[in-house]
């Protein structure tokens, strides 16, 4: 599947088979697109709504020739077929047309003027118009003007703000919603009320100078003349659609908690008005969908969104698959930052997946692995229909595409059987490990009785970087419940332990970096698909913004919590002998206890030297001993 970035003109007019006064846009197709996918995709680009409106769209196949209609699937074909052979993003635009749906017949566009009958009424003089009465008598309702081929300056503020609290004559409103709700809130405000007897549909022409519905307050009465009384009763302005535009700025941060009791609470407190439970949850909803945008809307802006993705971040990874009819299958995105920095980390990647609370469910899958200074850096996420074999093989392929394989690598993850299932698929070569703190509650529901005696050790045994040490613990073991060690045996003791691993993960023996990010987005998991992806971008770049300014604030060779193990190894050295043996090899005596260091080979009899790339007390024992440098 192809996506073709398209250049889109409209609001203009034709003249000569010339478009002019138009507004330019942009919008992605796909090669399989039908021409309803192309009619949904540029309203919802130019922001038609298309109950109210249609578009024709037209293209120019060459230059002094007709424009060609595009009605159906083959004229969509057609232009795509045209598409693919053009190298230029401008070549080949398409001119959009908008029409109006009134009384089940189009209705061309046209201009009109609002004028005002009487201090507290607002009409066209046109056919097209809206009729404001008063209620009890009193009207705060302005005399608006459409303006068209109006030259206004170029400091002339639009006011686009439905929350505008200032109104006076002269201002201009971006269009008529807008200059609507303006009024609305302020009834809300001021406590007055008025009824919309009648509103036309019809779309205005744009203006030559803003090519844009603006609208301008030509007169402005703000005289109240009903009693008390009538001012105080049920407030009619107060929909849902207004205490959502009040309220919406308190769901910008999804972390934040705002139900509807408390938009009921502080709409009473702020206007002395009194809501209704439904009320306020319908403002919630609506409040919500300002902010987030709609679930479905939100799995249309993918393409787009992922097109500016790999545009703003060159190098990074997109991936959106679908099924033959359309319909969303998964979503996978790795970032350049990530991609280059997993050069520099150790080839240990954790992958967990967690549940979506979205409207259509789902899961999101996360991959990480730990920088040189132990922080968390995810490396992919992706969104798909559930933790099945097919997601997760999926997400590894792309994985693999995205990271290639590294020597020494290894794949952690819970006891998850298809996670297990797809990076055998997947990564037959790479070691699948588990988290030894999901194997030991695996441990403890299946041998309940003796599980209070056996944590310690488990945990011992897992920890323990000698074979030698390993088989001490195990006696142990078998000693409190014989049934564990053939339990543990069938898992595979390189899966779980760090004595028998065949790879260096003795840093990462568990799966708490990828239950880090699930637990940083859970709030997150709430929101549509789109915002939820730039969620987990802005948080990877937060992240690594503050970890690089870390970095470059530390004044030691290693980052903090490596330094602070090797400062714990230096001081754990200082009761020990060292006698050497041979050249670069020496014995550490630590009381009865003797250990190998071999400083040439990075090894030491205890384990911990080799397996976790960092001298162990005893090679620090050695290295004072022989007054060497660490390095």
């Amino acid at each position: 599947m192809e996506l073709f970035p398209i250049y889109v003109l409209y609001s203009g007019k034709w003249e000569e088979n010339k478009f002019i006064n138009f507004v330019s846009d942009c919008v992605i197709i796909e090669s399989t697109f039908s021409y309803n996918n192309l009619v949904a995709a540029i309203s919802e680009q130019i922001r038609i709504d298309s109950e109210l409106n249609t578009i024709e769209i037209n293209f120019l196949p060459n230059d002094g020739l007709q424009p060609i209609l595009i009605y159906n699937d083959t004229g969509v074909k057609v232009y795509i077929e045209l598409k693919k052979k053009s190298l230029n993003f401008t070549e080949y635009p398409l001119f959009v047309t908008v029409k109006e749906i009134y009384d089940n017949r189009l209705v061309a566009t046209s201009s009109s003027c609002l004028v005002a009958t009487s201090s507290s009424c607002l009409v066209v003089t046109s056919s097209n118009f809206i009729d404001v009465s008063t209620i009890d008598s009193t009207e705060i309702m302005p005399d608006i003007e459409l303006i068209e081929n109006t030259k206004l300056s170029e400091n002339t503020g639009i006011i686009d703000n439905m929350l505008n609290e200032f109104v006076k004559e002269d201002q201009v409103y971006k269009d008529k919603e807008t200059v609507m709700n303006v009024m609305k809130n302020l009834a809300v405000r001021e406590r007055f009320q008025f009824k919309v007897k009648r509103s036309s549909a019809t779309s205005f022409k744009s203006s030559a100078v803003f090519n844009a519905n603006i609208f301008k307050l030509r007169s402005y009465n703000n005289n109240h003349t009903c009693g008390y009384g009538e001012r105080y009763l049920t407030q009619r302005q107060t929909t849902s659609g207004v205490i959502a535009s009040i309220v919406k700025d308190k769901y910008v941060n999804p972390q934040k908690v705002y139900t509807a009791n408390d938009i009921i609470e502080n709409i009473q407190k702020q206007h002395g008005i009194e809501v209704s439970y439904m009320k306020a949850w319908r403002a919630k909803e609506i409040a919500m969908a300002m902010i987030i945008g709609s679930p479905s809307d939100s799995y249309k802006e993918l393409p787009k969104y992922f097109y500016m993705l790999e545009q703003t971040n060159p190098g990074t990874v997109t991936k959106l698959h679908k099924s033959e009819d359309g319909c969303f299958i998964y979503a996978y995105v790795s970032l350049y930052a990530s991609i280059k920095g997993w050069e520099y980390c150790r080839p240990i990647m954790v992958v967990d997946g967690s549940f979506l609370k979205a409207a259509y469910k789902g899961t999101i899958l996360t991959a990480c692995t730990q920088d040189g200074t132990g922080k968390i850096l995810p490396l992919a996420y992706a969104i798909v229909d559930s933790e099945n074999n097919k997601s997760w093989e999926c997400f590894f392929v792309q994985i693999k595409g995205t990271f290639g394989v590294r020597e020494g690598m290894c794949i952690v993850s819970d006891r998850n059987e298809s996670i297990f299932n797809a990076t055998k698929a997947v990564y037959p070569e790479v070691p699948h490990c588990i988290c030894m703190f999901h194997l030991w509650q695996n441990v403890k529901r299946t041998f309940k009785k003796h599980h209070k005696q056996l944590k310690d050790i488990f945990f011992a045994l897992a920890r323990a970087y000698a074979i030698e040490k390993f088989e001490y613990h195990m006696i142990e073991m078998c000693k409190i419940d014989p049934r564990v060690q053939p339990y543990l045996f069938e898992v595979g003791y390189k899966r779980w332990s760090r004595a028998y691993s065949k790879v260096k993960r003795s840093m990462v023996m568990t799966s708490n970096i990828a239950e880090s990010i699930n637990a940083t987005n859970k709030d997150a998991r709430e929101l549509p698909i789109m915002r939820l992806l730039e969620y987990m971008t802005n948080l990877l770049q937060q992240w690594n913004n503050k970890n690089r300014k870390s970095a470059m604030e530390t004044s030691t060779e290693l980052g903090e919590k490596y330094d602070k193990l090797l400062r714990e190894n230096l001081i754990a050295s200082e009761q020990m002998t060292v006698s050497p043996a041979m050249e670069q090899l020496y014995t550490v005596f630590e009381g009865v206890r003797r250990n190998i260091v071999c400083l040439e080979e990075g090894t030491c009899s205890c384990g911990k030297f080799q397996m976790d790339e960092l001298p162990c007390l005893h090679a620090w024992a050695v290295l004072k001993n022989q007054q060497l440098k660490l390095g």
